[in-house]
């Protein structure tokens, strides 16, 4: 079954697509100019504080194509991209910073934080295309676990318009959040080995309208246009893909293991399918017929040190 590129991430505005075409014009006494790259990946490096950008497919010891650079105490977990073009990092320590801009020149110019948004200490964070933004944090201790859904077009120290916590959710350690085009939330719970899935429009304490089991670890979770789910699990450093068989019903279709994966974090996958994840040191592809104990199509080293969290591909 094909494997594409999540909903949340297509259809980019022309801003992004700009962020990286050359800035000469051509000529015919000039070489031409590289093709500019059809998708690009987006790589949290928290101990960097930085996120790096690179052309989607990227290996070796590839420089990224830019580099957006956070100050302390902002240690970033993850990054979004808005149908605008706005790019979001998400940081641990409780901050989401808006970024716009193009040709490589992105500034940043919004930011969220302080205690009316009820972020303690973010997991994880997805945005969609509208650019809402979706929050998986832990809290501030056991039984503070929360979801958070701030609303577009935001700035400093905003209320959620919803939040989902209470011994009702099931969210016991979420380190992992994503949405589908039908804006249901998907969250990696990692100690209950669960992914928990919500309504789009929950609020409070109410139950998953589905559960997947039977994962050991799950750290983060990424969904397809096909609502396939695709799961990395760090207690037996693996992927798991599950396949819809209606709704909100899913069957387990690959486990994907491999010597050179352990402890995996960041999933997702590019418009033809291939799965990448983030381990230490590198990212590694896999094909998207994967499964069973299998060896990576690529691998991004990057500049050391390269300890990659959160990954995105956008077209």
């Amino acid at each position: 079954m094909p494997r594409l590129g999540s909903r949340n991430w297509l259809n980019f505005a022309p801003s992004i697509a700009l962020l990286l075409m050359p800035t000469t014009s051509a000529s015919c006494s000039r070489p031409q100019a590289p093709a500019t790259p059809t998708q690009f990946m987006f790589v949290t490096l928290p101990e960097k504080r930085s996120v790096a950008v690179f052309a989607a497919g990227a290996s070796g010891d590839a420089k990224p194509l830019m580099t957006i650079q956070e100050s302390a105490p902002d240690t970033p977990i993850d990054a979004g991209v808005s149908m605008r073009g706005e790019i979001f990092v998400g940081n641990s320590n409780g901050t989401v910073n808006v970024y716009a801009g193009q040709h490589r020149d992105y500034q940043r110019v919004r930011s969220l934080a302080g205690p009316n948004t009820k972020m303690v200490h973010p997991s994880s964070m997805a945005v969609d295309l509208n650019g809402a933004i979706y929050i998986a944090d832990l809290g501030a201790a056991r039984g503070q676990e929360r979801l958070i859904f701030l609303a577009p077009a935001q700035t400093g120290d905003i209320a959620p318009v919803r939040t989902v916590s209470g011994p009702h959710t099931g969210l016991s350690s979420p380190t992992g959040i994503a949405t589908d085009a039908s804006e249901e939330v998907f969250v990696a719970d990692h100690d209950s080995g669960k992914i928990l899935v919500f309504a789009a429009d929950a609020d409070g304490d109410v139950p998953p309208v589905a559960t997947l089991e039977g994962l050991k670890g799950p750290q983060r979770v990424f969904v397809d246009q096909d609502l396939n789910v695709l799961v990395s699990c760090d207690g037996d450093s693996s992927i798991a893909v599950f396949a819809p068989n209606g709704p909100r019903s899913w069957t387990r279709s690959a486990t994907i293991t491999s010597a050179a994966m352990h402890a995996p974090i960041g999933i997702t996958a590019d418009g033809s399918g291939s799965i990448a994840t983030a381990v230490p040191g590198a990212v590694l592809y896999f094909a998207a017929n994967a499964n069973g104990p299998s060896t990576p199509s690529m691998e991004l080293q990057g500049p050391a040190p390269m300890n990659p969290t959160g990954l995105l591909i956008h077209n």
